[in-house]
């Protein structure tokens, strides 16, 4: 009878160890597969949280239409100013187109800035590129010989500041900081301008 008892009393021992084994790897198993899945929800809304912050900075804009074509204006010019001044380093041997083109990159590197911030402050997106026709003119310039670059160059100079005056000097209702930007930004570009009508007529 004893030894009955005794394998009865094995027996429930081992289908008990079992049992909580089984329960316990259960748990493990869980475990896991839940710290999966908020692993894969927290990624999820990671994205959805980057998405939605580049759709806020555009849909909470606060400059009204014409205030965001004149920044989006100003930027891809500034851009441009830059760019091609760059390029003239590179390309130019004429001692005043360089000493203009320096000039250029300095100058228009800080308005640059300002820009930004103010963009920034007022939660507008600036286009980072330029659009194709600007581009297609910029590659066109880089085939350019020395020569036939600075006279081009600097006609491009005269042009587009005028065209960048003109649109400073008429967009004088919108916000306070773009009005302050653009008050103490028209006297740079007007030295830009009259500095590049002299190396131009200086170039015929």
């Amino acid at each position: 009878m004893k030894s009955i008892s005794i394998f009865k009393y094995c027996t429930y021992l081992l289908v008990l160890t079992t049992l909580v084994a089984c329960m316990n790897t259960d748990k493990r198993g869980k475990a896991q597969m839940d710290s999966s899945a908020v692993g894969q929800d927290t990624d999820s809304l990671k994205r959805d949280h980057t998405r939605k912050k580049s759709r806020d900075l555009t849909i909470m804009s606060k400059v009204d239409g014409d205030g965001a074509n004149f920044m989006d204006t100003a930027a891809i010019g500034g851009m441009m100013e830059v760019d091609l001044a760059k390029l003239a380093l590179e390309k130019s041997k004429n001692a005043n187109v360089r000493k203009f083109a320096s000039q250029m990159i300095a100058d228009h590197s800080k308005v640059n800035a300002e820009l930004k911030a103010i963009a920034f402050k007022l939660e507008h997106l600036l286009p980072t590129d330029y659009p194709s026709d600007i581009r297609a003119h910029m590659n066109e310039m880089k085939k350019l010989n020395q020569q036939d670059f600075d006279v081009r160059y600097m006609d491009m100079m005269v042009k587009d500041h005028q065209k960048t005056l003109e649109l400073f000097k008429s967009s004088s209702s919108l916000r306070h900081e773009v009005k302050d930007f653009i008050k103490h930004t028209l006297p740079v570009l007007e030295k830009h301008n009259k500095m590049a009508k002299e190396i131009q007529i200086s170039l015929k």
